[in-house]
């Protein structure tokens, strides 16, 4: 028979041990829903790590910790680590592509950033989440080389939105991406990118965190913040194959569930959940097989990150709220342990080939830190020094820490019954039967004697009877002396006397497991008898029949170990190495190849490149003399504010905009912002050309509206019978539009996409974006 783990702390039991052997039936002792926890010591030490970490990644194969960190949103200082988890020395930093972060007047140079990172020791890479960035790069482990990145200025939009964690499955060859909305499949070679929508349905804003596999069964397990929900995903076949509700301590109070573990010798799945202001905060158990709750184990203030030592059944649990890093003994179900890191900010664990425990965390730990991977800007050029500078506001470089800790565990202490009170029954021959007057519901039964001798001199035979051959056993016991079994199954045990006639038995507590007692007449309080008899098992033995009297009592509980409370011993700081360059590739450069000095609006095409409002066509084309349609202008307004985080809704504003539309959710922002209106009919009419007249109403209500006296001249071929003739006097007086040399603005004409280019330019430079839609 094979046993789980947790039948290691249960008794396999024969029925008895004496000078000789006492033998009976076997049987097993039923697991109990909470085990006492184990005792537990924990080493911890902490050093300085990275500004900005997020998360963690340990390679089994080359035995290296990776951390991936991005200081600040704008990620102008930001690595990845390849880390000695022996002695947290960062052997090396690598030197990220810098891309194009922001669009409009915020756009700059950045790094892209690194947010979630996993290992793939198959191929031997990492695979990082450049969140900020919308996309994921991926990593040579020995050379940092980079290998592939699905990031390009030039697409139109991004193939993975906000990614958050990355996952590698190397049975079905794919690294799964959580983020916005989906998880994204993307395979280990080819790099094809597929994607799920998770709960499409949904007007919540989705968000897919930290996942796991379930290697065994083919299955990712992926927490869903907004429904409270955890995603089960056939791996085969790339489906959400179920969903099961998380539990909540606290009902009404939202969940967030983070992370999750999986067992599978407990057959218990660990779900780490944040909750709110410190409600529904800590661990939730489940069923592996049935998803059923099963308990809940409370901790911090927002638990984040989660991973389990399999081997050991140990939990590990980070609170972001509190700093803290929780170990939970699985077995028992029990937090025994609390690693504190100091402020609040735990973020990330990775477990160690060797059992240890290692920890990110986004608290400062060092302040004015020096690093070589800082990056200016606006330039796009590395400044290493202790400060970055973001459209002119200049901020000190803070690093957080690295803390590793190693567990040890010893067996709970049992409990004491070592002052039960005992009593001794005495035969008329001076035969003695010594046992506890009050016996431990469950617990084996342990009786001992003197003066039992055979007529010879020998020691002596005994049968142990309960209640007087009450109870009988379900498999017959073995005389030791000739190895017969004894047909007789109300004899519950034999025991031989050493040859001074003592002896020590210890009988299995009688249940319907290994006999024919129930568990009503063996509860606590009842009161019962063992009878040792001798004469008949042995030649010449003596005739005895000692009768010992005892009562049940309640099982006794062993003492859990109080919850550990572990400070890490401060480790001097061993520096930040050389980077190491990661591509040679220039993932800045935007150069539209038919924009050349030819064009009159040359600079203005190229500004709107280089702040991303303007991504041209595949073929690396602008394209300035043809007609600029509604729907790019939609997009051009949307990224002339900054990509604002909006969601479109699910039913679009306009009947001729599907949500399909490449530009669906640039055209709903621009009406839920007010810049548009669309037409009476209910259309936009995104594939129409743009008229300058529509075009400045839409600069002019992006401006917020502003108060405006309106001159009583503005442009010869504008009147008050121009619909929009207060926005177009608007324009020329805020320097937007000249007009042509002859004093006109052709407000009926299409508006041609150099054209455009300058509009957006001049209003980029002297107004405000003033107006925002709903998030």
């Amino acid at each position: 028979m094979t046993l789980n783990k947790r039948n290691r702390f249960t008794t396999s039991a024969l029925v008895g041990m004496s000078a000789l052997s006492l033998l009976g039936s076997s049987f097993v002792v039923p697991a109990q829903a909470d085990e006492p926890a184990r005792s537990i010591s924990v080493d911890a030490q902490q050093t300085q790590g990275l500004p900005g970490q997020f998360q963690t990644a340990y390679s089994k194969t080359n035995n290296k910790m990776w951390v991936a960190g991005a200081f600040l949103r704008a990620n102008t200082v930001s690595t990845i680590a390849r880390v000695n988890p022996e002695t947290m020395k960062i052997e090396a930093a690598a030197e990220l592509p810098v891309g194009r972060f922001g669009t409009g007047v915020q756009a700059g140079l950045t790094y892209m950033g690194a947010y979630g990172i996993a290992v793939d020791d198959v191929n031997n890479t990492v695979w990082v989440t450049n969140t900020r960035s919308n996309a994921v790069s991926v990593f040579d482990q020995d050379t940092m080389e980079l290998i592939w990145t699905n990031y390009n200025v030039m697409e139109s939009i991004p193939v993975i939105e906000h990614p958050r964690s990355v996952i590698i499955d190397n049975t079905h060859n794919k690294a799964y991406v959580t983020g916005r909305y989906n998880v994204w499949s993307v395979d280990l070679t080819s790099h094809e990118i597929k994607n799920l929508a998770i709960k499409p349905e949904s007007d919540a804003r989705v968000l897919t965190m930290n996942p796991t596999i379930d290697e065994n069964a083919g299955l990712l397990y992926v927490p869903e913040r907004s429904s409270d929900t955890v995603q089960i995903i056939d791996l085969n076949t790339f489906t959400v194959a179920k969903e099961f509700p998380v539990h909540a301590d606290t009902a009404g109070t939202p969940i967030l569930p983070s992370a999750v573990a999986i067992d599978h010798s407990l057959r218990e799945i660990y779900i780490s959940s944040q909750g709110t202001e410190g409600v529904n905060s800590g661990v939730t158990v489940y069923d592996l097989d049935t998803h059923a709750y099963k308990k809940s184990i409370p901790f911090g203030t927002r638990s984040l990150s989660i991973v389990n030592d399999e081997e050991r059944d140990l939990v590990y649990v980070a609170d972001f709220g509190s700093g803290s890093v929780g170990v939970i003994d699985a077995a028992a179900g029990k937090l025994v342990a609390d690693v504190d890191t100091g402020e609040r900010g735990a973020n990330d664990l990775a477990l160690a080939n060797d059992g240890s425990v290692f920890a990110v965390d986004k608290a400062t730990y060092a302040e004015d830190v020096y690093v070589p991977f800082a990056l200016d800007y606006v330039t796009g050029q590395r400044v290493p020094g202790t400060s970055t500078n973001i459209l002119g506001k200049e901020t000190s470089i803070e690093a957080n820490s690295f803390i590793r800790f190693a567990v040890e565990t010893a067996p709970a202490q049992a409990a004491d019954n070592s002052s039960a009170e005992q009593d001794t029954v005495t035969n008329t021959d001076g035969a003695t039967v010594t046992g506890v007057k009050v016996a431990e519901n469950g617990k084996d039964l342990v009786f001992s004697g003197t003066g039992w001798t055979t007529k010879d001199g020998e020691g002596s035979v005994l049968a142990a009877k309960f209640d007087m051959g009450g109870v009988s056993v379900l498999e017959p016991v073995t005389n030791p002396v000739n190895g017969k079994a004894i047909p007789n199954k109300t004899v519950y045990g034999v025991v031989q006397a050493g040859a001074d006639g003592s002896w020590t038995a210890t009988l299995p507590f009688p249940t319907p497991e290994n006999s024919t007692a129930t568990a009503e007449d063996w509860a606590a309080g009842t009161e019962h008898s063992v009878t040792f008899l001798s004469g008949s098992l042995t030649q010449n033995d003596n005739g005895r029949a000692v009768t010992f009297d005892f009562k049940v009592g309640a099982p006794a509980v062993a003492a859990d170990p109080e919850v550990k409370v572990v400070t890490p011993a401060k480790v001097d700081f061993q520096g930040y190495p050389e980077l190491t360059k990661t591509t040679d590739k220039d993932f800045t450069v935007v150069s539209f190849k038919d924009n050349n000095d030819s064009v009159i609006f040359h600079n203005e095409i190229q500004w709107l490149g280089e702040h991303s409002v303007a991504k041209g066509w595949g073929d690396g084309t602008y394209r300035p003399f043809e007609n600029i349609d509604r729907g790019a202008m939609a997009a051009y307004m949307y990224r002339l504010a900054g990509s604002p985080r909006y969601r479109a809704p699910e039913e679009s504003p306009f009947k001729d905009v599907p949500t399909d539309h490449v530009f669906y959710k640039e055209i709903a922002w621009l009406q839920q912002a007010g810049i548009t209106t669309g037409w009476a009919d209910g259309t936009y009419r995104p594939s129409e050309p743009i008229k300058r007249d529509a075009m400045a109403a839409f600069f002019y209500r992006a401006a917020g509206s502003p108060e405006f006296t309106e001159p009583a001249h503005s442009f010869k071929d504008v009147s008050n019978a121009d619909i929009f003739h207060k926005e177009i006097a608007w324009m020329k007086e805020n320097g937007i539009s000249k007009g042509w040399e002859d004093n006109t603005y052709r407000p009926y004409e299409n508006n041609k996409r150099d054209a455009m280019a300058a509009f957006v330019y001049r209003f980029a430079q002297n107004v405000t974006f003033e107006a925002s839609a709903k998030k």
